[in-house]
């Protein structure tokens, strides 16, 4: 069994069903993963804009459909302008509950819908911007970040942040890191072990680059990390490869291979991933938002049927296993 049908393996074995809510029902793909989610203990929420968008097809998905312009409008206005503390007025209110990304995230608020994936019209900000002003971060948490779960048969590793934090700072690369600790923790990695990643392994580069990584790192050794080794600053070949580490960083805290790959930049992050998809055949599920209060995840425009499917079942798992 590999890893993501493991994954559906433990949701299904969850004592109710999860709701997942996605504002683009129009779309045939949408529509087509919600067929493969029968005789799951996944129910889809579709959203639909007026009835008169709905298909005929739409009763083989078994899902639950939501119209928007059939909802209390004023109600939604107002508990939007309520949420956002003023920031928005009533009549800015009312056109936007009228969107279906916003109507979606509202359910997701409202405890309706337990998670929401979007992102096949719309584009990254109009799913994470919302969803950072409407669902927030989960208490006690600073920044949101991404991670992709990169899996290849029974091979699974956590590369972030490749999505959200263009060039983040020493203590938000911290944050970032033990988030990804966080979704290690989800996903049952057992004892794993964390690499955060620059051009220079423990001295051997220089810049501010490395001293950002560096300074990280520090941050990152006072947080409670149970059962996960951590080091850095460390080229990919010695957080890879013993044989390297071992000649590169002899006193390495790192027993093995790393598992959690944390990237200095987005600029890293997303070429390494694509490099990873690319080159080495891994499939890579995500990105997954990680520290928002209920999961939501964005997909690209380009996502197939398989990316969108997988993006559902692990976004069903954050709902459940958290």
């Amino acid at each position: 069994m590999n890893v993501l049908e493991n994954t559906l393996k433990k949701i299904n074995e969850f004592s109710k069903k999860i709701k997942i809510i996605f504002p683009e029902g129009n779309s045939e793909r949408i529509q087509e993963v919600a067929k493969r989610l029968v005789g799951t203990n996944i129910t889809p929420v579709l959203v639909f804009k007026t009835r008169a968008e709905i298909p005929a097809s739409i009763a083989e998905c078994q899902a639950e459909l939501l119209v928007a312009d059939e909802q209390n409008m004023a109600e939604l206005a107002e508990y939007l302008v309520d949420l956002r503390k003023g920031k928005v007025s009533i009549a800015e209110a009312t056109h936007l509950v009228g969107e279906c990304n916003y109507l979606a995230l509202l359910w997701v608020k409202k405890g309706l819908a337990d998670g929401m994936v979007g992102g096949i019209t719309y584009d990254t900000k109009d799913i994470i911007g919302p969803a950072l002003r409407i669902i927030k971060a989960r208490a006690g948490v600073k920044l949101v970040s991404s991670f992709f779960l990169m899996v290849r048969n029974d091979e699974r590793y956590i590369f972030t942040d490749c999505a959200l934090n263009i060039e983040p700072t020493a203590e938000e690369l911290a944050d970032i890191a033990y988030l990804g600790y966080e979704a290690s923790q989800v996903f049952e990695f057992k004892k794993p072990q964390m690499a955060l990643l620059s051009f220079s392994t423990k001295g051997s580069g220089r810049g501010t680059s490395v001293d950002k990584v560096r300074e990280a790192y520090e941050i990152l050794k006072s947080k409670e990390l149970k059962d996960c080794r951590v080091d850095g600053e460390f080229q990919f070949d010695a957080a890879w490869d013993d044989e390297i580490r071992h000649k590169k960083a002899p006193t390495s805290a790192l027993t093995a291979p790393a598992d959690i790959f944390v990237f200095p930049n987005l600029d890293a992050g997303n070429i390494g991933y694509k490099i990873a998809q690319r080159l080495g055949g891994f499939e890579a599920v995500g990105p997954i938002v990680i520290g928002l209060d209920r999961p939501v995840n964005d997909l690209s425009r380009g996502a197939t049927i398989n990316d969108i499917y997988n993006t559902v079942l692990v976004t069903a798992y954050l709902c459940v296993y958290k």
